[in-house]
């Protein structure tokens, strides 16, 4: 199994989003980007590129308070189906 958050982190190093941190539980995917208002359709495009477009599923984009903290961002989250 590849490391889900390494791989991310590598994918949006070229994009003009910053993520916050990964979380995976199980299969589920959380990925925060601290950008309030980012494009979820660049959002998703970039995650099914990286880990392949048949491996995620069920893709939600969601904005909310980013690790508890007072700053809004969005989040997509997606079951890991290798």
């Amino acid at each position: 199994m590849i490391d889900i958050d390494a791989t991310l982190r590598d994918a949006f190093e070229h994009t003009d989003y910053d993520l916050g941190d990964v979380a995976v539980n199980r299969k589920q995917v959380r990925v925060p980007v601290l950008q309030q208002g980012a494009d979820p359709d660049a959002l998703t495009a970039v995650i099914e590129e990286a880990l392949g477009a048949d491996a995620v599923v069920a893709a939600t984009v969601t904005t909310e308070a980013i690790d508890g903290e007072d700053t809004i961002g969005t989040v997509v989250s997606f079951r890991y189906q290798p």
